[in-house]
């Protein structure tokens, strides 16, 4: 049950954040949307002003434009462009004729605004010119060109202040009239659109001098860019939130894994730990059974030999006991130190005696290389007899029957240091950082284990060795063997 809400659990938590990323997505296609509607407005409100403010510039370049004052409170009035704006869409219904004329006198400006019904002639006409008083043609050919001019760099710029960065093209056209069926067509005059131009962006075409009869249109490659940069803080926002959402995914994944093997790993404890008890519980058998089967009362040496190998298998039993209580209330590690002098190379000695049985029964070989000086270290002599057990017991159980165990003391003034090394399979690096976390065992074949074991042993030499002062180090390659490196500081 526990297996089947864990694999629920996964599945969950990926589909909330499928399902977060993918409304994030959404969110932004909808602002990506609404953003490029509103900049497109912004465009038409920049080129449609550009032109009503292009009109009243080139009204004031006339001579004698009358009550300037007057001419801005009109011609820039939005009224003024609302008006002026429905004058220039009504020209495209069919059958209708519109024109409009500005005439300006010494004295007073007249704004003229026809519409007209036409009948079957086909003649094709003009749009009916200004009259502006004092002008010749000649001026206002130099008026239309100037108004052009002056009309491509506000676009420019007004287009650049809302981040438009790309090239800008534009089309002037200039009206055609007819009496009926097409009325008011616009025939390109002037453009700098290239060839097979596919534009994102096409403006209305807006009338840019006082003149009247060409129009002004912009034409832009794309808007696209400038959308996103407008969105650019909430393009960050969502890809913190998507950051946030699967980062705390991840560690919730990750801490339901540990829990699973946490608590694979106890339920393996539970069937492990019987093989442990078994273990100090047939050699103390097997001592007792070879007292009395050899009837070793007659040979006191091997006798005294064999009750302390059962006197230090009993104590080991009696640890263990203490080690499951100690988990089982949550006190682990929290084993009170009884610290006296302790001599480092007389303990491994005892413990390489007292498992002389499972070393000849395992045909494993342990050579000890002592140190020229006594190491004396300060101690407790239970627990750091335990360290060399753990570590010479974990050796014959994964060397195989050919282990070949050396282990060298070394020390000085400071420190004294320990080496075991063996020649047995070797442990492959990702399981390296992990052979000390409790419970943790390196699978076999199949992520299962064939040596019986409690996951308990490396957790409790490296607590020890640390509450010791001590480090310890591990270095292995597959193939290769182990070699568990302890450095201890030396008694002052």
């Amino acid at each position: 049950m526990k297996r089947f809400n864990a694999k629920y659990t996964y599945l969950l938590i990926v589909l909330s954040l499928v399902a977060s990323i993918a409304l994030q997505a959404v969110w932004l296609q909808q602002l990506f949307l609404a953003q490029q509607k509103q900049l497109k407005e912004d465009i038409e409100y920049a080129v449609s002003n550009t032109a009503q403010t292009n009109v009243y510039q080139s009204m004031i370049k006339l001579k004698d434009p009358g009550n300037l004052r007057q001419l801005k409170q009109l011609f820039l009035s939005p009224q003024w462009e609302q008006l002026r704006q429905s004058f220039e869409n009504i020209k495209v219904l069919s059958g209708l004729s519109a024109s409009s004329s500005i005439s300006i006198d010494t004295d007073s400006t007249s704004v003229t605004m026809s519409l007209k019904l036409k009948g079957n002639d086909n003649k094709k006409i003009r749009k009916p010119a200004s009259r502006y008083s004092g002008m010749t043609k000649e001026d206002l050919q130099r008026l239309r060109q100037l108004s052009l001019v002056e009309m491509e760099n506000r676009v420019q710029a007004n287009l650049r202040q809302l981040g438009i960065r790309s090239e800008i093209y534009y089309k002037i056209y200039r009206s055609i009239y007819y009496n009926l069926y097409q009325y008011n067509k616009n025939e390109v005059l002037k453009s700098n659109v290239p060839k097979g131009f596919k534009p994102v962006f096409i403006s209305r075409s807006y009338s840019y001098n006082i003149l009247g009869a060409n129009k002004y249109q912009v034409l832009l490659p794309s808007v696209n860019s400038v959308v996103w940069y407008r969105m650019r803080y909430y393009l960050a926002s969502s890809l913190l939130m998507i950051l946030l959402t699967g980062t705390a995914f991840y560690f919730i994944l990750r801490l339901l894994r540990k829990q699973q093997l946490y608590a694979d790993a106890k339920a393996d404890f539970t069937s492990n730990m019987t093989h442990e008890f078994k273990t100090p519980i047939a050699t103390v058998s097997v001592a007792l059974e070879s007292i009395i089967k050899y009837n070793l009362i007659n040979d006191p040496e091997k006798l005294q030999n064999y009750l302390k190998v059962s006197q230090h298998e009993l104590q080991r039993l009696n640890l263990m006991v203490e080690k499951v209580l100690n988990i089982s209330q949550g006190n682990d590690g929290e084993q009170p130190l009884h610290l006296e002098l302790y001599d480092v190379q007389s303990g491994l000695q005892q413990v390489v005696s007292s498992m002389e049985l499972q070393l000849i029964n395992s045909h494993a070989s342990i050579r000890f290389n002592t140190s020229a000086e006594p190491c004396f270290v300060e101690g407790d002599p239970v627990h750091l007899t335990n360290i060399f057990y753990n570590l010479i017991d974990n050796a014959i159980k994964y060397s195989g029957s050919t282990l070949e165990l050396q282990i060298d003391c070394e020390c000085d003034a400071d420190k004294v240091v320990l080496s075991f090394k063996d020649n047995g399979p070797g442990i492959e690096k990702i399981y390296q950082q992990n052979v000390f976390e409790r419970f943790f065992r390196v699978p076999g074949d199949g992520d299962t284990h064939n040596i019986k074991g409690s996951g308990l042993g490396l957790h409790y030499v490296k607590q020890m060795v640390e509450k010791h002062g001590g480090t310890i180090k591990l270095k292995s390659e597959p193939g290769k063997g182990t070699n568990f490196m302890i450095t201890l500081p030396a008694a002052s």
